[in-house]
Order: structure tokens, then C-alpha cells, then sequence
């Protein structure tokens, strides 16, 4: 990562601010500054053992012929990062086949993991999360997605069969996506998720990719946005990245046409929602109509074991309950995004 100065960027935030943006390890290494030593310290100690549990059920998976695909932080920090404690993260996002859901859940169930409460959301929801404590007190956290965004408008846009790369680095049944979709993800992960946020580890994300990438990867990243119809949210992911970090020498005009760069992308609406109301919206506009009105339902009416779980010390009647998330669900899609 010698391309990697954060020396100006970190000037210009406070402490707390450098660990808000994951960036608390990173800047560490280089200025070791006080108010940051905890956090580095706290991951360095935190990594091995999470590595340790990942290798258990990955080996596991394995046995069982699952071959998840690793996304997000965890895969870019075996893969790009000089050390992977450098890189935070809540927890380990799995990609998994929809048809290795239940033997998968077998699995984690098998080692001990529990399953959190969700919603029965089937248009709106493609990730279930599984925990565990160690011997040590440290909490195991993996988010088990069978879509690679929750947002119907991104549904689909990578799937496994898309090409992979190996994660020697963890174990040798670790398998991530190869860098054009690992970008690709990144991109669409922070505005279908996050809505648009600076946070900067995320943009150090799509900037170590970048560079770590030959011309030929930059030529299938563009190709797969625009054949993925995800042209206009990667750009604007790459274009934020490149206010903080420098321009690159390679760019969507080197690889694309006019005609791609201007065509009309459903996900392009992301960029202009403003409320919570306008992402449900925009999600809504590309679901058939069944499937409108089964997501709508299920969003008013989840199951009664989700709603205790929700709302555990409301001592109150069911209907009550529902009434109650109900007028807070309507509060909500006022809200800004982010908010």
C-alpha cells in the first residue's frame, strides 16, 4: 500500500473522526498518535482470533461442499491490505447459493452460532446474521447474504457465478470475488446501503482496488456497470473516491461509448432519493406487482416472534405492538437518508 498516504487527510480530522471513518489503524501505523492506540491495539489483538474462527467454518462449510464467497472487508483485507487487522469490521459478510441456505445454517448451528431475529421480508431483506462468543469473551459476527444488496433496484447485479479469487492469505478453502466485481460491489454497497456516505475506509477500499488492478480488469469493471445497469452509481463512487485520493489515470470514457455512458439505469434513482420514502420507492418501481404488494405486507405485518423480538420490553398487547411500528414506520419514510 505505498501508494497510500493518509498523512493530509488525517490533519484535517480529529481523532474521533479518524476511527468514525474506520481509518484508526491505518493512520496509526505511520503516526502513532495517543488517542488512536487503543483502537489499533484492539484490532490487532481482535484479528487473529477472528481468523482462527473464520478457518473453523470455513473447514466446515467445506466439508459439507458449501464454498461461500467472502465479500466486503474481510476479502479486501487478506487481499489488499499490508495487514488485515489495518482493515475494521463488524463482522464477515458470506455470500452463499440460495439452494446451501439450510445446510449452511446446519452448520453454524452445529458450532454454536445463533441466529438474530429478522423480518420475513423476502423482497427487501437477502442477508440472515449468526453469532457466537468465543472462550475469550470476543463476539463472532457473519452475515449470511444470498443476494449481494438487500435492495431489489441492486438484486442479482453480482452473483456466484461471477468470477472469484483465491484468499490464500485465510485459509485455502477462502474464496472473494476477483477485484473488477470486488470493486464493482464496493461501489454499489455504499450508495445502496449507505446512501452516498464518505466514510472513508470504504472509499480506501475502491482506491486500493483500483490500483491493485490491471487494464484489463479496468476494462471488465466498466463493461460489467454497464451491462449490470449500474453505470452511473459507479461513477459516482469512483468520482467521490477520487476527490480524496487523486484522480486515476484510467476512467469509464477509456473503456465505454457515449451511447453506454448516457443509457437509462433503474439504480440511477439512488442518486437522487432523498428520504427513506424515496428508497422504498425506488425499490418498489422495480418489483412486479405481486411482489409490490406481498413486500408491502410484509413490512406492515411482520411475524409476531420479529415483533417481541423488536420490542422486548414493551409489555403490551400484539395489535398494540404493530399499531405502534406501524405510525414509527410512517414517521421513518419522512426521514432523510442516512438519518
Amino acid at each position: 500500500m505505498n501508494d497510500l498516504d493518509l498523512t493530509q487527510i488525517a490533519a484535517r480530522l480529529s481523532p474521533r473522526e479518524v476511527e468514525a471513518h474506520g481509518l484508526a489503524p491505518l493512520v496509526y501505523r505511520s503516526n502513532p498518535m495517543p488517542e488512536l492506540r487503543e483502537a489499533a491495539l484492539r484490532a490487532a489483538a481482535v484479528e487473529p482470533l477472528r481468523l482462527a474462527d473464520l478457518r473453523k467454518l470455513l473447514a466446515a462449510l467445506h466439508e459439507r461442499a458449501i464454498r461461500p464467497l467472502i465479500l466486503k472487508g474481510t476479502a479486501l483485507a487478506y487481499d489488499l491490505y499490508d495487514a488485515p487487522e489495518h482493515r475494521p469490521r463488524g463482522d464477515v459478510d458470506l455470500l452463499i447459493a440460495k439452494g446451501e441456505l439450510d445446510a449452511a445454517y446446519e452448520v453454524f448451528h452445529t458450532l454454536g452460532y445463533r441466529e438474530r431475529a429478522a423480518n420475513v421480508d423476502e423482497h427487501g431483506l437477502r442477508q440472515q446474521l449468526f453469532l457466537r462468543a468465543d472462550d475469550y469473551g470476543v463476539e463472532h459476527a457473519y452475515d449470511v447474504h444470498w443476494d449481494i444488496a438487500n435492495r431489489a433496484t441492486f438484486a442479482g447485479t453480482l452473483t456466484m457465478a461471477d468470477a472469484v479469487r483465491p484468499l490464500p492469505r485465510i485459509s485455502e478453502h477462502a474464496f472473494g470475488l476477483a477485484r473488477p466485481e470486488a470493486l464493482l460491489h464496493a461501489c454499489i454497497h455504499r450508495i445502496a446501503h449507505h446512501h452516498d456516505d464518505e466514510r472513508l475506509i470504504w472509499l480506501v477500499d475502491i482506491h486500493l482496488l483500483r490500483n491493485a488492478m490491471t487494464r484489463e480488469e479496468h476494462a471488465r469493471f466498466w463493461r460489467l456497470a454497464a451491462e449490470r445497469r449500474v453505470l452511473a452509481v459507479a461513477r459516482r463512487s469512483i468520482g467521490v473516491t477520487e476527490q480524496w485520493f487523486g484522480a486515476h489515470a484510467l476512467a469509464a470514457t477509456d473503456f465505454l461509448s457515449a451511447g453506454q455512458l448516457a443509457a437509462e439505469e433503474a439504480s440511477h434513482a439512488y442518486l437522487r432519493v432523498e428520504t427513506r420514502g424515496g428508497v422504498l420507492l425506488a425499490d418498489l418501481r422495480v418489483l412486479p406487482w405481486r411482489a409490490r404488494v406481498t413486500r408491502l405486507r410484509q413490512l406492515a405485518f411482520p411475524p409476531a416472534e420479529f415483533m417481541r423480538a423488536m420490542f422486548p420490553h414493551l409489555r403490551t398487547a400484539l395489535p398494540l405492538l404493530y399499531v405502534w411500528r406501524g405510525v414509527r414506520g410512517v414517521v421513518r419514510l419522512f426521514r432523510k437518508v442516512g438519518a
